[in-house]
């Protein structure tokens, strides 16, 4: 055996018929030289990396500048040479982060939460990305290797509808290709270029100037928003000087808890950094690394988005009466991203087991509610027109009579089309049980029942990271218990269908409902907003919001700090806003509790096997032209 000492000080042994990059795995080594990549690459000595003991996922988790913590998934005990690549990657890329990435500045430009969200702070990565790759061609190498297998596991090849790939995938794309130059992943390119076919010139100008402004984030941010508008999921920006200015200085006045990009890049070479890399590769890595901060995570306390012209009411979030004592742990998350494969097929499959009975009525009914909307589907017509399909019915009179003009037809449009069902349960611990498997399930039936008639569905689901308070609560203490703290918990939104993803892809995604520990508090007003947010910016002409909860809004640490009626009365000024809405219809079920008190269109059930024929019913009647239909 051969003893080899890295510059780290860590020795590693081999034998002698090994090949010289085979070393032996030690797990407690790789967190130190981990730790010290990530130091060394980011120039933030004073970061805090702390590995965390759970389900591995795409991306480290941070926290912001002022508590100074990064956390990234414990090191496996096995090697997997196919992790080699993905783990170099995340931690190259959690080190970049935190490097060129100032987050107070971020929170100025973001979006409210959503695909536009998701997409802003996507890009936003891929600059910082950019900018390392750039300098270190060991850490373009590594980022590239996560793009590429990115491409593969999420099954770019076998999409054929631009809508079949996310928006922040396909922007990151785009944008990655034009700052780096390198070409997308093969698996990606042909789905890709339905994308680029749809950037107007407004959109490409964006493009050409996020590439001149790839070291400021203020400019690119604004480039970022400027393609955003493009593919029309935020409205066009249109700043005042006076906010141009701010802006200005804000970009070039980094806030003091932050170093500035000259700062950090006189710490150390670019040689220097490419070296240290190359270290950290030297140590092996297994087991794709990083926890997922979910949409938007690392900006979190942002101010409220742009308004929308003629609201009746303010659509903000918070307001005088409600307010958010810190977002920095909040989290918007894909189910999959909770959940390795595995598990998700265990969890399946035990839902599958339990609810064979309930499947059964439940299925009953969907194909009722399917019979009566294809049959809705049935072509009418207008006859008579001037213009539309030739009304073969009617040639004879022509044949006989060639003095009569031609006839011609056009469909009639029928009032269900373009419709976007959004299903938001409640994933508190009181829906423990039979209750959450049977939402579960139904939700499952519904999106797959709904699909067939061409209406989208989407399903969300929200609870919270920790029971009383978690990381917020911590913060509140530490920092000496603020009067009147507001809300003061770490959320957690699930998405476990988003509603252009076809329902054989999410299927299995529902079982994580039945994971153990996932279902903790919930905040009701905040999850409504969210859900809210995602559905109001959707392209179709119909929306139908349905939330299924189980009771009021709970959580220990908010309301022990606060009144007791803050997060009911927050609900019911979400309701309100919603519901003075007239594009977007909202309903509620609630499950041994009466949620009439809330909403103003809602039912209440005693039994959660009443669940499923009771959104029947209510979905029918919502698709019923005349309102009158009631399925027995």
């Amino acid at each position: 055996m051969k003893e080899k000492t890295l510059k780290d000080g860590h020795t590693t042994t081999s034998s002698p018929s090994s090949s010289p990059n085979e070393t032996h795995y030690d797990p407690e080594q790789f967190k130190r030289a981990t730790i010290g990549v990530v130091h060394a690459l980011s120039g933030r000595q004073d970061m805090d990396i702390n590995f965390y003991s759970g389900t591995t996922r795409q991306n480290a988790t941070f926290s912001t500048a002022v508590s100074k913590q990064v956390y990234l998934p414990q090191p496996p005990q096995q090697i997997e040479k196919k992790a080699l690549s993905q783990l170099r990657g995340v931690a190259d890329a959690a080190a970049l982060r935190l490097k060129y990435h100032n987050v107070r500045l971020h929170e100025q430009f973001q979006p409210d939460p959503g695909d536009a969200r998701t997409s802003f702070d996507a890009l936003e990565q891929v600059r910082v990305e950019a900018l390392g790759s750039r300098y270190m061609k060991g850490v373009a190498a590594n980022l590239h290797s996560i793009v590429e297998q990115a491409s593969k596991d999420e099954g770019h090849a076998h999409m054929t509808k631009a809508e079949q790939m996310p928006a922040s995938v396909a922007l990151s794309l785009l944008v990655r290709e034009k700052l780096t130059g390198e070409p997308p992943p093969r698996d990606s390119r042909k789905i890709l270029n339905l994308w680029r076919d749809r950037l107007d010139e407004a959109g490409k100008e964006a493009l050409n100037h996020m590439a001149e402004h790839l070291e400021d984030q203020a400019a690119f941010a604004k480039d970022s928003r400027q393609l955003l508008a493009a593919y029309h999921l935020i409205e066009e920006d249109v700043p005042t000087e006076s906010e141009e200015n701010e802006d200005n200085q804000t970009g070039e006045q980094p806030d003091s808890d932050e170093p500035s990009n000259e700062e950090e890049t006189t710490q150390e070479t670019p040689q220097e950094q490419d070296s240290t890399v190359q270290l950290a590769q030297s140590h092996e890595r297994t087991e794709e690394l990083g926890v997922n901060q979910g949409q938007g995570f690392e900006a979190q306390d942002q101010p409220a988005g742009p308004k929308e012209e003629k609201q009746p009411l303010s659509d903000s979030l918070e307001d005088d009466s409600y307010h958010i004592y810190t977002k920095q742990y909040d989290e918007i998350v894909s189910a999959n991203d909770l959940c390795d494969p595995e598990e998700l097929d265990y969890l399946r499959q035990q839902l599958d087991q339990q609810l064979l009975y309930v499947q059964n009525v439940v299925s009953r009914l969907a194909n009722r509610l399917q019979r009566k909307l294809m049959a809705q589907q049935t072509r009418g017509w207008n006859f008579n027109q001037e213009e539309g399909l030739l009304d073969a019915s009617r040639l004879t009179r022509v044949i006989t009579n060639p003095g009569q003009p031609l006839s011609y037809k056009q469909e009639k449009e029928m009032e269900f089309r373009d419709t976007v069902v959004t299903l938001l349960i409640d994933n508190s611990g009181s829906m423990r049980g039979k209750p959450i498997s049977i939402a579960a399930m139904c939700g499952d039936i519904l999106a797959r029942t709904l699909e067939r008639c061409s209406v989208k569905v989407e399903i969300l689901g929200f609870t919270t990271r920790a029971w009383k308070g978690g990381h917020s609560r911590e913060k509140w203490l530490s920092d000496g218990k603020p009067n009147d703290p507001g809300r003061l918990n770490d959320l957690r939104h699930i998405i476990y269908k988003s509603a252009d993803q076809p329902w054989r892809h999410s299927r299995r995604n529902l079982g994580l409902m039945l994971q153990e520990g996932l279902l903790k508090e919930n905040i009701d007003g905040e999850a409504l907003y969210w859900a809210w947010q995602r559905l109001r910016f959707r392209p179709e002409r119909r929306k139908i919001l349905m939330v299924i909860s189980d009771g009021a809004p709970v959580d220990d640490s908010t309301l022990s700090a606060n009144n007791p009626e803050y997060l009911e009365q927050h609900l019911r000024r979400m309701i309100m806003q919603i519901e003075a809405q007239k594009n977007i219809e909202l309903t509620a079920i609630g499950i041994g509790h009466d949620v009439t008190r809330y909403y103003r269109r809602a039912v209440t059930i005693t039994d959660s096997e009443q669940l499923g024929g009771t959104m029947i019913k209510e979905l029918a009647t919502l698709f019923d032209t005349d309102r009158r239909l009631v399925i027995n």
